[in-house]
């Protein structure tokens, strides 16, 4: 098959795309810098910049294609330009309007754990795109992906990082929210799967690894393995969100936004 991914050139895209094109699938890519991400595979791919928050940009991406892998998405806003309702929404629905167009067959929408249940504006925006991909006039398929991790995650590298330098370590509330991450690869796997079964139409599917997990639990690994000992800093989530939304309002950046502290404490 020839698969159109979108955001095929963060983390999970890039994963994908490895293991369609071992797959024996060709892939044409679509992101903001996808010409230049796309060397790093020496045939398979044919590379097309844009951005799904531009109608010009999306008109005729999935032309010659017979799958879509919907991958982009972005998890904190940086307004005016990156949106939640830009983005995740109006960016999935010019996709689906641009594969009927095209005539696609196969639709895989890359969601995330907790969509249907979340309360941050992240997972209701990923909500709207999972509404908007139940509409579309072919095969689809909806993946809910746990906490992806992998080399350059923002969230299970940076922890890792901030053990092995840092003597303190700030915990959200009492650190026990548990969630199931998943192994970067395995979920790439996993979408690549989806995209060849067409017998999965209108199924929603949740990927997420073996093990469940804590804050608390994955600092003792990281102490191990980095052999530190670090302090824990026990901060009310209340306080953490506070402190988040505050700096936003005042133009400071910060590592996390509040409605990341949000999906946290959703413990997804």
């Amino acid at each position: 098959m020839h698969v159109l991914v979108t955001g095929g050139t963060g983390l999970v895209g890039k994963s994908a795309v490895d293991h369609l094109l071992a797959r024996g699938h060709t892939v044409r890519l679509f992101a903001v810098d996808a010409s230049e991400v796309a060397a790093q595979w020496p045939e398979g791919v044919e590379p097309r910049d844009g951005d799904v928050g531009s109608d010009e940009s999306v008109q005729g991406v999935a032309r010659g294609c017979d799958a879509v892998l919907h991958v982009i998405g972005i998890v904190a806003e940086d307004a005016p330009k990156l949106t939640f309702a830009g983005i995740n929404v109006e960016g999935t629905r010019r996709v689906v309007r641009e594969a009927e167009a095209a005539e696609v067959r196969r639709f895989v929408y890359v969601s995330s754990l907790g969509a249907d249940t979340g309360e941050s504006d992240y997972h209701r925006s990923k909500l709207a795109g999972e509404e908007i991909v139940r509409q579309f006039r072919g095969n689809w398929t909806i993946c809910r992906p746990g906490n992806v991790y992998g080399p350059g995650d923002e969230v299970i590298s940076l922890m890792l990082k901030i053990v092995r330098a840092s003597p303190v370590i700030p915990v959200m509330g009492d650190g026990e929210q548990e969630f199931q991450p998943i192994w970067v690869e395995d979920l790439g796997e996993a979408l690549a799967v989806t995209v060849e079964r067409e017998d999965l139409f209108g199924q929603v599917l949740e990927l997420a690894g073996s093990e469940r997990t804590t804050t608390n639990d994955l600092v003792d690994r990281f102490a191990e393995i980095t052999r530190t000992t670090p302090r824990r800093l026990p901060v009310p989530e209340w306080l953490a969100a506070a402190g988040a939304k505050t700096a936003e309002a005042l133009g400071v950046s910060l590592p996390i936004k509040a409605d990341q502290i949000t999906m946290l404490q959703e413990a997804m």
